[in-house]
């Protein structure tokens, strides 16, 4: 009556397969939820930060300069020392 083979049996794997997709798929959209979610002074932040970035790249592609190599390292050089700042 209850074997292995009955559809009792077959029913209660089906709806245990189904709970553990529903379960897995609610962790993964809540962490998805949270990761996307930050704060919007941080985003500005990077915004900002990269925007410097691209200028930095701008000139140094623009620049004729013979200097160019040392101006590469100090600019190398300058992120290190505003983490420490």
């Amino acid at each position: 009556m209850f074997g292995a083979d009955t559809p009792l049996v077959m029913d209660a794997l089906q709806m245990v397969g189904l709970a553990l997709v529903a379960g897995a798929g609610g962790v993964w959209l809540f962490l998805r939820r949270r990761k996307n979610s930050t704060h919007p002074i941080a985003d500005q932040h990077d915004k900002s930060a990269l925007e410097e970035r691209v200028r930095v790249l701008e000139r140094i592609a623009t620049d004729r300069s013979h200097d160019l190599k040392a101006e590469i390292e100090q600019l190398r050089d300058a992120p290190a020392k505003q983490e420490h700042a």
